[in-house]
């Protein structure tokens, strides 16, 4: 009987609590700058304050439609440890904001 209840307890407890979803962020990219965007694909390319030319994949198709990114558009990238991209924030531009040399010339 105390088996019955503590599986009864155990299926009633799990149905409750539920999957977390989260992620785990393994790299950051400030100041980068947009180079493509696949939204057909989830797929965008960039080019890194060290000049490193990187496409990754996007975890979550809304993060790129919720604000619309363009060729030039300066980015802060975060990615996880699968190497997909999580969170996008734009960049508010401003001439003094390009130590680095980024803008195309």
């Amino acid at each position: 009987m105390n088996m019955r209840m503590l599986m009864a307890f155990t299926l009633i407890w799990m149905g409750t609590v539920g999957p977390v979803i989260g992620f785990q962020t393994a790299a950051v990219f400030p100041t980068s700058r947009v180079e493509h965007v696949d939204l057909r694909n989830q797929l965008l390319t960039f080019k890194t304050q060290d000049g490193q030319l990187r496409m990754l994949r996007v975890a979550d198709s809304t993060a790129m439609r919720r604000e619309p990114l363009h060729k030039g558009d300066l980015v802060t990238i975060e990615v996880d440890l699968d190497d997909q991209i999580v969170n996008i924030v734009k960049v508010v531009q401003t001439p003094e904001s390009d130590p680095q040399g980024l803008s195309r010339k």
